[in-house]
């Protein structure tokens, strides 16, 4: 062999060997970095090694390791970018093809993350996570067509070029602490963990105007070089809770949780609030409650949590008592995914976001409602447009109001920012029309007066087509009274409790005319006899709330018989009859003024109507079933039925004004 060629084999070989050795300590390097979370220092490591690597499974590897530190840095592009490339290099873990229909889902695009989490499901269909991710494909696509109630828009007063996040209000509603990494946090370092930024607090006021000042660092000694995140405060707002994640390369710090009390306008040096015995174990995300009893926190304990990040909570018996043990949430709340950024409102509802519960992707915003015992907790998630295919967190209300602030990385242009969001009152009317009840026409000028639960009352009057219309508020019951000469009141009720959607309701109400005969519909006796069944008893409550709501009204009874039966009995039976109703009447309360009973026997067979034609095809409109008439039915069926028509008891208006004068309907005006 030429010596040259053998030298030049022999340096091409040791060449070789130490570009795979520095390749190795490279990965090694990232590898280790990774571990210790520094995700952006360890994927521009495996940026650097991938395009030398020949073996696929290598390449399969180093892609599925960038993939996985671009998820945990909350960046969807670039983790679907290189979850793909493992999967096309037939990576063996079944989790890649969930964690790239996942990175889909964030980008919304949903029929690639169907088909991913499909796939998931095929390769592990005993993990829910498949069968889950599917069904949230579908929510989120259902919920962006039909929109929630909130309205949201970007906070631009608060938003710099970097990420803004986890607002909080301080004492009430014109003053705000948020965390941000505007370039007077941090400069232009970089956290080897996020890829961002560093990050402070900062501090807003509102003006009288309602406009917000400039944001600030937080006064005193709270920020420092690395990491200051979520806070909250104490209700007199003198007291801050706060998350603090110091760096350390290629060893994993965690963030803790501190304590800082503000003296002379400044936050003083703050504390740490020892949580767990073990200080590796890494805590954020806290919320005070209301009697500064109850710390909220997150936290990722490996043995006695339920899975990935869970929320927390300490409790002590008074503000300066020492602080318990640690105990997770219900596993209601938590899952064996993420949870984080728990907030408790006025009503005792817990907001938090989570990636383990069914929702539109990465992050979603969930409140948890308690049953009475406050053993087992509903949790429903918040929907869109609070929610989006993005991250979504750090949710606070003003008080009671129904607005306030959240986090998310919705935004083209930065990381994170934080967004307003309000509910607009529901529009809630309500669609009324008056029928006179004889001929179910439309009536017209006929006087509405509307009573609500809250003790208002409001009037208007019917249009020529019989239609009133009245804004209603949410949560409130409605009694309408119709009013109009020579009819009786008519009434109607609604609800507009359990609303939460813009709603026009609509009622229907029927005047009873003076001077016409109505039948009382399902009144029964034994077979010759005058006593009043016990079902009809029921069926005169009706009648009995006429009474009661027309106080001044006298009406006559009338019972009807058919004419089997002699004359003189027919009309001794309805007379009897029609004194029992009258009798229950007064039972009930009615005056027996008021009452007037009327046993007309046989003479006064039934006119065919609409209805009873419509319900008795053998019957047309004017039929008039008397004996002559009934007789000559050649089915015993239809005379049947014809007897059981005529087998009735009617009440007729006489007049409206008893009490005040006694004038019977057609005499007078």
């Amino acid at each position: 062999m030429n010596l040259k060629i053998f030298i030049f084999s022999i340096l091409f070989f040791i060449l070789f060997v130490n570009q795979g050795i520095a390749q190795s300590r490279k990965l090694e390097k990232a590898n280790l970095m990774m571990d210790a979370g520094e995700y952006y220092k360890a994927r521009e490591i495996y940026l650097k090694v991938y395009p030398k690597l020949k073996d696929k499974s290598d390449k399969a590897e180093v892609a599925f390791r960038m993939g996985e530190c671009s998820r945990k840095m909350n960046d969807p592009k670039n983790s679907s970018k290189w979850y793909k490339k493992a999967a096309s290099y037939k990576y063996q873990n079944p989790l890649v093809y969930l964690y790239l229909a996942d990175a889909n889902k964030m980008k919304q695009e949903y029929e690639d993350a169907l088909a991913n989490y499909s796939t998931f499901k095929d390769l592990l269909p005993t993990d829910p996570r498949g069968e889950n991710g599917i069904l949230s494909c579908k929510l989120a696509q259902e919920w962006m067509a039909n929109p929630d109630r909130y309205l949201v828009a970007e906070a631009t007063q608060f938003n710099s070029k970097r990420a803004d996040f986890a607002p909080f209000y301080a004492g009430d509603s014109t003053q705000l602490y948020f965390t941000s990494a505007r370039e007077t946090a941090g400069g232009d370092k970089i956290n080897n963990n996020s890829g961002l930024f560093f990050t402070d607090i900062y501090y807003v006021q509102k003006d009288k105007k309602g406009s917000w000042s400039v944001a600030v660092p937080a006064p005193g000694n709270i920020n420092t070089q690395f990491d200051e995140g979520s806070c909250t405060l104490t209700e007199d707002a003198l007291t801050m809770y706060y998350t603090g994640c110091s760096v350390i390369e290629n060893f994993k710090m965690g963030c803790k949780i501190y304590c800082s009390e503000k003296k002379d306008g400044l936050w003083a040096e703050p504390k740490i609030i020892t949580i767990f015995a073990d200080s590796a174990i890494s805590v954020g995300h806290p919320f005070i409650s209301k009697d500064e009893l109850t710390l909220y926190f997150v936290a990722e304990h490996p043995t006695l949590g339920i899975g990935g990040k869970d929320i927390w909570k300490i409790e002590r018996k008074n503000k300066s008592a020492e602080w318990g043990t640690p105990t997770v949430l219900s596993t209601d709340i938590n899952t064996k995914e993420d949870e984080y950024t728990p907030y408790i409102d006025e009503a005792g509802h817990i907001f938090f976001a989570s990636n383990g519960h069914i929702g539109m992707g990465g992050l979603d915003i969930f409140k948890a409602t308690a049953n009475e015992d406050k053993t087992k907790w509903t949790v429903e998630n918040m929907k869109y447009p609070i929610n989006s295919s993005s991250d979504d967190f750090g949710l606070i209300f003003n008080g009671k109001n129904k607005n306030g602030y959240f986090s998310s990385s919705r935004s083209q242009y930065t990381s994170d920012d934080i967004f307003y969001f309000w509910e607009p009152p529901l529009v809630l009317t309500v669609k009324g029309r008056v029928f006179n009840q004889q001929n179910n026409g439309p009536l017209a000028t006929v006087n509405i007066e509307m009573k609500s639960s809250d003790g208002s009352i409001v009037e208007t009057t019917t249009a020529a087509d019989g239609y009133f219309y009245f804004t209603l508020k949410e949560n409130s019951d409605y009694y309408f009274t119709a009013i109009k000469k020579a009819y009786l009141k008519g009434n109607s009720e609604i609800t507009t409790r359990g609303l939460e959607v813009n709603t026009v309701l609509e009622t229907e109400i029927y005047l009873k005319p003076l001077g016409i005969s109505m039948k009382l519909e399902n009144i029964f006796y034994n077979l010759a006899d005058t006593t009043l069944r016990e079902e009809s008893k029921v069926s005169l409550g009706e009648l009995i709330t006429i009474m009661t709501d027309n106080p001044t009204a006298v009406i006559e009874l009338t019972a009807n018989t058919d004419f089997r039966g002699s004359d003189e009995y027919n009309q001794k039976l309805s007379q009897g009859r029609a004194n029992s109703v009258v009798a229950h009447l007064i039972e009930k309360g009615i005056e027996q003024k008021r009452l007037v009973p009327k046993g007309a026997g046989e003479t006064n067979p039934v006119v065919v109507d609409e209805t009873i034609a419509t319900t008795y095809t053998f019957l047309k409109v004017g039929d008039i079933l008397n004996e002559a008439f009934i007789t000559a039915l050649k089915s015993d069926v239809e005379k049947d039925i014809c007897h059981q028509l005529n087998r009735r008891t009617e009440f007729k208006i006489l007049s409206v004004d008893y009490g005040t004068k006694y004038t019977k309907f057609g005499e007078g005006e």
